[in-house]
Parts: C-alpha cells; structure tokens; sequence
C-alpha cells in the first residue's frame, strides 16, 4: 500500500489567478507624490533665449538685473517687452536704490548686434556700472 493512499492530501481549488490592481494603485499615487515632490521648476519666463557659447563662462552671482534679446531684436524685462527708453528709465530708478547691482544681457545668438549695441548703451546711459552679456559654456 502506498503511501498516499493512506493518507490522502486534501486538493485546494484556488480558482483562477488574477492580479490584485489594489497594491498597484498605491504604487502609482506613491511614484506620483514622489515626482511631484523632487522636480525642480526652472525659472523660465517663457521667453527662449539661445546664448552664444565661450570658453571663458564664468558663473555670476543672483543679485543682478537681465535684460533679455530675442532673436528678432525685441528687449525685455522682467517677462515684459520693453524700449530703449524704458531701460534707460528703468535702470535709473533700480540702480538708485541698489547701486551695486550688475547688469546682465541675455543676448540670443541669432540677435543682431545693433540690437545688443543699443541696449547697452541704454543700460550705461541708465548709470550701469557693472555690466554683462551671457554665454553658455562651451562643450567641445
């Protein structure tokens, strides 16, 4: 006599299998709050600007004013299209409050060099002392 006809195993009818879609809800909304957690929005104004490289970037300190060119030549500041004149006006006005502060051109690469000339101009005629133009650091 054998041996499991002594002592029959009992038969489990475990029905179908199936994947439980609770834990893996948890699983989304976990990765979710984790993502929105560590993702670091870039301060963009919406406004692209493609910086000419150099080899000689160096990295400035926060506490300045930009001026950013488009490629079409339009100047801007603080997300809002400005003339010649309202540099001038407005550099005027900051500087007299924090005369320490840098000025710093955001140039695109495809901007003409008479609109960069004459907004330099109007940050110097608005009484810039320190003055800039970005670039991004060349990778060769």
């Amino acid at each position: 006599m054998q041996t499991h006809e002594l002592c029959p195993l009992p038969t489990v009818n475990t029905g179908k299998p199936e994947i439980s879609m609770a834990p893996l809800v948890d699983i989304v909304f976990l990765l979710l709050i984790f993502f929105m957690v560590t993702t670091v929005f870039p301060d963009n104004d919406g406004l692209l600007i493609e910086k000419p490289s150099s080899q000689n970037a160096a990295a400035l300190d926060n506490r300045n004013i930009i001026i950013k060119i488009d490629q079409q030549g339009i100047a801007y500041m603080e997300a809002q299209p400005v003339t010649v004149d309202d540099i001038t006006r407005l550099l005027k006005s900051a500087l007299t409050r924090q005369p320490q502060l840098a000025v710093t051109v955001h140039a695109d690469r495809r901007a003409t060099t008479e609109s960069l000339i004459n907004v330099i101009d109007a940050a110097k005629a608005g009484g810039a002392r320190q003055l800039g133009i970005a670039t991004d650091e060349r990778r060769d």
